[in-house]
């Protein structure tokens, strides 16, 4: 018997999705950039004549410790915000996420393009049937608006932090100068006991002296 012929399905099997790439995508390299703009662009409003204007004796009298101490917590806090940021990344696997968005997005205005141009009579390649989606595909399709949730409660979080560690700065800068204020009133207060030895201690001399004196004159007599 002749070997029946097989027809083609008119619903093939779409190729395997291209694998999802570690290395940030434009959306996550844009996030990336975003929090390294937003970071520098606070870190910035701390400038030399700003922080010396909170530490006015200290400008005055050693403004290369004031700058020093100034680049210091700086650096402490960039490098602390960075190693958070860069925490949340790897621990909540954000470049592969957006990265599958990014992937999501691409093959729905894919579709969308394709849609319209067939509705318009144009000859295009028919959409993939969802039946022949594969389990990761369908499963995307499904997490996209949670997905876009998640980057949007992320942007958020990371002004809300960036916000929180502009005031601890502030609130920081404001003890400093509270306590330069408390140590110049301790210095008076200490000045002004010494001063107040030196005057008894004359006393007490005088006094003695005096005491020698009518001594001796009592044992002349």
């Amino acid at each position: 018997m002749p070997a029946a012929t097989q027809t083609p399905s008119r619903s093939p099997s779409p190729a395997h999705a291209p694998p999802v790439a570690e290395t940030p995508g434009p959306r996550a390299q844009g996030l990336i950039n975003v929090f390294n703009q937003a970071s520098k662009a606070t870190l910035d409003k701390c400038s030399s004549k700003n922080f010396a204007s909170c530490f006015p004796t200290a400008a005055q009298y050693a403004p290369e410790t004031l700058e020093g101490l100034r680049s210091q917590i700086i650096d402490q806090l960039d490098r602390t915000w960075k190693a958070n940021f860069e925490e949340i990344l790897k621990k909540r696997d954000v470049v592969k996420l957006v990265n599958e968005l990014e992937q999501c997005i691409e093959d729905a205005k894919l579709r969308k393009k394709r849609a319209e141009a067939s509705a318009n009579g144009v000859s295009v390649e028919a959409p993939v049937p969802p039946h022949t989606l594969t389990p990761s595909e369908i499963h995307l399709a499904h997490l996209m608006p949670f997905l876009e949730k998640q980057a949007t409660d992320m942007d958020t979080k990371l002004l809300e932090t960036q916000a929180a560690n502009t005031e601890l700065l502030a609130t920081v800068t404001a003890q400093r100068v509270e306590i330069e204020a408390l140590v110049r009133g301790l210095e008076g207060v200490v000045s002004d006991l010494e001063a107040s030895a030196q005057l008894m201690a004359q006393d007490d001399v005088q006094d003695l002296s005096s005491e020698i004196r009518d001594a001796e004159m009592g044992m002349r007599t």
